[in-house]
């Protein structure tokens, strides 16, 4: 096409283009407005929802990584002893998790701590201890076990609070009281407290 042809269509084109109304030009314009608003919030609600999956990713990942590794270094163990070991001098992820360790004092109360909770705090004031016990355990299987626990031994029961994830008690028998609660956290470690007065 040569440019004069150009010129004589855009000359053509030009007239019929002006007599075009101005209320049709408007909704036009805020045809396209619209139009580039709802492209503008799709990009945001794409990156945003992008971002999360990215972030929810990277929060897992180490996790992954870290059972899958020890995963194949069981694997391996299995083939060559003692690997653990000597690759846990390297990587201390994967050195053998010790299991915790009760810090000093004694167990309190009439009733016996839960199996597979380990003793975390030893505090006493007076007359009064204080015990605290965690370790990971279903909820349910740890409240049922001091709640009967208690009733067997002629205790009282006194409810203080109660919430999904956490409980107050307190137990009482002739002039014995000891106070119980029960937390779990966002992990689902359960932490038992226990609060009793010496005679």
């Amino acid at each position: 096409m040569s440019k004069f042809g150009l010129l004589s269509y855009a000359a053509a084109f030009l007239p019929g283009l002006l007599q075009v109304r101005r209320s049709t030009w408007i909704a036009a314009a805020l045809s396209v407005l619209v139009l580039m608003g709802l492209m503008a919030w799709a990009a945001v609600a794409l990156i945003g929802g992008l971002w999360g999956q990215a972030r929810n990713l990277s929060e897992t990942a180490p996790d992954i990584v870290r059972d899958a590794t020890r995963a194949a270094v069981g694997q391996v163990e299995v083939i060559v002893p003692g690997v653990r070991e000597k690759l846990g001098e390297f990587v201390p992820a994967l050195k053998a998790e010790q299991p915790p360790r009760d810090v000093s004092g004694t167990d309190v109360g009439p009733v016996a701590r839960y199996p597979g909770l380990t003793r975390d705090y030893w505090h006493r004031e007076g007359r009064e201890i204080t015990v605290r016990y965690h370790g990971a355990a279903d909820y349910a299987a740890v409240l049922d076990h001091y709640v009967k626990g208690f009733a067997a031994q002629g205790y009282r029961q006194n409810l203080l609070s109660a919430s999904p994830d956490t409980e107050r008690h307190e137990y009482l028998k002739d002039a014995d009281r000891v106070g119980f609660t029960l937390a779990r956290d966002a992990k689902g470690v359960v932490k038992a407290t226990i609060v009793t007065v010496l005679p």
